[in-house]
Formats: structure tokens, sequence, C-alpha cells
């Protein structure tokens, strides 16, 4: 999909929000992988984020995502809430320079910057991400969607297929060593019991750059995760899973 991927600049995307949305802002770039996100800034300071979907995400998929950042905000204060065109409608679609089309619609910003770029993870805001991932799974205990129920390569379910499929490809003899050390533990102690794990809907892609912190590291109360975004890798699987992620990326470096 990332060759899918939207390349508008600033000034595009500062139309689409003057047009569609119907609001004057400034325009800055976020970070993204198969999508595109600017960060937008009326002129009172209220800041709103446009997203740009990748040319081949499905709208039902879109409309999960707006209907699970609404429904965890209102649980826990965690997520963006989507944010209507200035027709009502809940996106709308515009078109690049090739003639595909892209998805686009508003959510709102979120405190706090990006967990990759804090340097040191205290035990406070280690056990404070705990928190929230505690938080995030209780409000999503009752959220389905048709969408979400979809065989998708990063489900962690499917974890055991992919490692056969490219297992071979794997040439470094000590890392293929690692690797079926981990698959034979795996087939002993976990598989026998997956049958047993509760399932529901997960984010699914709890990495250091979807989870925002706020405060600051001499402050009396520290660094503390301020919201969780990014629901493009949803997907209805083992409920553990998110923590999985969270604690595999937590050990990453």
């Amino acid at each position: 999909m990332l060759n899918d991927a939207p390349r508008f600049d600033a000034a595009r995307a500062a139309s689409i929000a003057r047009d569609i949305y119907g609001i004057d802002v400034t325009v800055s770039p976020l970070p993204s992988e198969r999508d595109q996100n600017f960060l937008l800034t009326d002129a009172a300071g209220h800041r709103r984020v446009l997203k740009i979907s990748n040319a081949g995400e499905a709208r039902a998929m879109l409309e999960a995502q707006q209907a699970v950042m609404a429904h965890v905000a209102s649980r826990a204060p965690l997520c963006p809430r989507p944010m209507p065109t200035a027709k009502g409608e809940a996106m709308a679609e515009v078109s690049d320079e090739t003639g595909r089309s892209h998805f686009v619609w508003v959510v709102s910003h979120l405190p706090g910057r990006p967990l990759g770029l804090v340097p040191h993870r205290s035990a406070t805001l280690l056990e404070d991400f705990g928190r929230a991932i505690a938080s995030l799974g209780c409000a999503l205990a009752d959220f389905d969607h048709p969408a979400v129920h979809r065989d998708f390569h990063w489900d962690l379910a499917n974890a055991r297929a992919v490692i056969d499929e490219y297992r071979s490809l794997v040439t470094d003899a000590e890392l293929g060593r690692a690797i079926d050390t981990i698959v034979t533990r795996f087939d002993e102690h976990v598989r026998p019991v997956l049958g047993t794990l509760p399932r529901r809907t997960i984010h699914g892609d709890l990495n250091d750059y979807n989870v925002l912190v706020a405060g600051h590291v001499a402050s009396p109360d520290g660094v503390h995760v301020s919201g969780i975004v990014d629901f493009g890798d949803m997907v209805e699987s083992y409920g553990v899973a998110d923590l999985a992620i969270a604690a595999a990326y937590m050990m990453l470096g």
C-alpha cells in the first residue's frame, strides 16, 4: 500500500481545510507511513489534524476508525474525536495529480509528543503506559465493527503462519536458530492455549510513535501518556496482543 500513499503538499492541505472544512489554517506535516497527516492551526491557535488516506484504503475501514475514536473518547480521554466537514459529512474525497482518489477527514488535536522521542522511559512512565493500555482495552471491550473482522497480515494471530512463509528467507544461521527456538517454545507453551484467550477489537499497533506523552522529566509528575492515535491496524484479535506489541516496542533498542 505504500505505493498508493498520498503525496499532497502543505498548500494543497490548506486548500482542503478551507474548501471542505471552512477553516483558514497554517499547515505543518506530521509523521505518517501509508497515509498523510497535517497539523492545522487557525488564527485563534486552535489545532486539528487533517488525515489524507492511502488510495488503497477502504471507506469501511476509515469509518471503523472514526467510530472507534468516538467510542474510546467517550469512555477514556485517550483518543482524538472525528470532526465533520462543513457540510456535516464524516469525510470527503479529493483527487491527486494522477487522478487517484483519497478520502480526507479531520480529528481533534491531542497535546503531547510521540513517546518515541522520549529517550528515557522511567518506571513511572511505563506504569502509566500500562494503565493507558488497560483503559484502552476496557473501552474497546464492547466495540465492534464489520471492518475489523479481516485477514490482516500484521495481526499477531497470523504470526505463526507468517513465520512459516518467510522463514526460508533468513540466511543468517545464528538468527535462524534464535527464530526456531522461539517458534518451538511458542508451539509448546502458547499454541495449546490460544483457543482460550479472549478476543476483541484491538488497536494493533501500539508502537512508540502512536503513543503521545506530555509533561517534563524534571516536573513533579514527570512524563505521562496523553493520547493514543492511528487505528489503521485495528483488527479483531487476541486482546492480549495490544499489551504484547507495546511491550515489544518498549524493549527495542
